[in-house]
């Protein structure tokens, strides 16, 4: 194994899934390496839908809060290596090989022993922890692959801070059927008196996440839509100091960014937050009313950027106070953090970026990676205040273990779109392109065409796109990914 190309190689054979839970693979792997999650400060991130964009959101503004931060999160769009970031830069590929090498050694060590059937995903924890074990940053916001009580990530023993964010139906059939269910497994991340920031839109959800945390006498904050007012037409007094520099990456911060209002009330974060010892009506102040903006014209982008926001905020706060233990807060106060603490946290919000979230990338092209039933709805009532009697064209696919039936059908009743352009991918998850047309059939009369890969529809649906109107690719990330490569390789 000699080459950085060769590791990935191996990576792309090793299975998926495993007889095993990824918990207690991880767990065995990370003994067999010498436990280097021990030490990190990580904040543990699950959810359905924003867990990315809120782990890319607290990575950026913690960054600039002078922190050195470390960033696991899967998918990949293109690159494999952006899966393991530190202050959002990706790992070289001199020390992704080099972690690999300890992951494979531990393996063989393992199987040797008798204990197979490590995953790809528990390969790339491995190699993330290994690597911020070297690189030693001060706080790891770490994503769950999936679900979260048996994910190979919930083998962190305490981490500093939980944050839960949207949970709807995925993977209902290894999660559950019920939204109650799906909370269940979400809520396996919540550890004895380690705080959460949960979101508070499902009732099912919120019933179960709320619960387990008072069991676990662990202190929780819940953000929804209601602590979230957009501001369409923005004022003048509303403006944010966003400097000169308005690209992350290859990312450019929006013509129209969205501004909105977060308040978090007292009574709501006093209420959430008195089990912990030593909290009191004067130690929560008077609550919190900010302006923020996100990098992006998606409204479902609120509540992912308020809660990434409490998150950075907590942890500034926690990190400047003394009798912080590691763990469990005591009398939370948001409002003693320093103006400028809160400034440059907003500053970073609204520069962050998170690609393949409805992203433009050319005019009145875009990207987005819903899939699922909840995540186009959102993603549909995002869309819906930029049409402005724009004509619409969708490139949609998906793959298997998916609600593809009822992801179409919101997409078809939505009235948004005149032409509909099917592809597939996804490997041996993928889904025949005639077999979604059928789908897509019994819910719209309008015009239908299928393609055998991702690069025909594209460039077909650029030809057909009138210059005033928009092309929306949805459906998948594998299908974002594609097109981003397609794109990359192609400039």
């Amino acid at each position: 194994m000699q080459t950085y190309e060769d590791a990935v190689n191996f990576i792309d054979h090793i299975e998926k899934y495993s007889a095993h839970p990824g918990v207690e693979n991880a767990a065995k792997l990370l003994a067999a390496l010498n436990h280097p999650e021990y030490g990190l400060r990580i904040i543990h991130v699950a959810g359905t839908n924003g867990k990315g964009s809120v782990c890319a959101f607290l990575s950026d503004m913690l960054t600039a809060l002078g922190y050195r931060t470390g960033l696991f999160i899967s998918p990949h769009l293109v690159d494999i290596r952006e899966r393991v970031q530190l202050d959002r830069k990706k790992i070289s590929k001199e020390d992704f090989i080099n972690c690999f090498l300890l992951v494979k050694r531990a393996a063989e060590k393992l199987a040797q022993e008798g204990y197979v059937g490590l995953t790809y995903f528990d390969y790339l924890f491995g190699i993330a922890l290994c690597w911020y074990r070297e690189q030693a940053p001060d706080y790891v916001v770490v994503e769950t692959g999936l679900g979260g009580r048996l994910d190979s990530t919930n083998s962190i023993p305490a981490p500093l801070l939980t944050i839960i964010t949207s949970i709807s139906f995925d993977h209902t059939e290894i999660l559950g059927d019920t939204i109650a269910k799906i909370a269940v497994e979400k809520a396996g991340i919540i550890k004895p008196g380690v705080p959460l920031i949960y979101c508070a839109d499902e009732a099912d959800a919120c019933e179960v996440i709320t619960k387990t945390a008072e069991e676990n006498k662990s202190p929780y904050i819940g953000i929804g839509r209601k602590n979230c007012r957009w501001i369409p037409d923005e004022p003048a007094d509303a403006k944010l100091s966003m400097g000169e520099d308005m690209t992350h990456g290859s990312i450019q911060v929006p013509a129209n960014p969205l501004r909105f209002i977060f308040s978090l009330p007292k009574a709501q974060y006093y209420a959430q937050t008195k089990i912990s010892n030593g909290i009191d009506d004067r130690a929560v102040g008077n609550g919190l009313r900010e302006i923020l903006t996100v990098n992006s014209p998606a409204l479902y982008q609120m509540e992912n950027a308020a809660i990434a926001y409490t998150a950075a905020l907590w942890v500034s706060w926690l990190s400047g106070n003394s009798f912080f233990d590691g763990r469990t807060p005591c009398n939370i106060n948001f409002n003693s953090l320093p103006e400028a603490t809160r400034t440059i946290c907003k500053d970073a919000l609204a520069r962050s970026a998170w690609e393949g979230r409805f992203e433009q990338i050319m005019r009145g092209v875009y990207l987005d990676g819903a899939h699922n039933a909840d995540g186009i709805r959102m993603l549909l009532a995002s869309l819906r205040p930029l049409v402005k009697g724009r004509n619409i064209l969708l490139l949609f696919t998906a793959v298997k273990e998916k609600d593809t039936g009822e992801m179409i059908r919101e997409l078809c009743e939505s009235g948004l779109f005149y032409y509909y352009l099917i592809t597939t991918v996804g490997g041996s998850r993928a889904i025949p392109p005639e077999q979604l047309k059928e789908n897509f059939q019994e819910h719209t009369n309008a015009p239908i065409t299928t393609y055998e890969t991702p690069k025909d529809a594209f460039f077909a649906g650029l030809k057909l796109k009138g210059e005033n109107d928009i092309l929306l690719c949805a459906g998948s990330l594998y299908l974002v990914g594609q097109i981003k490569e397609m794109l990359l390789f192609a400039s």
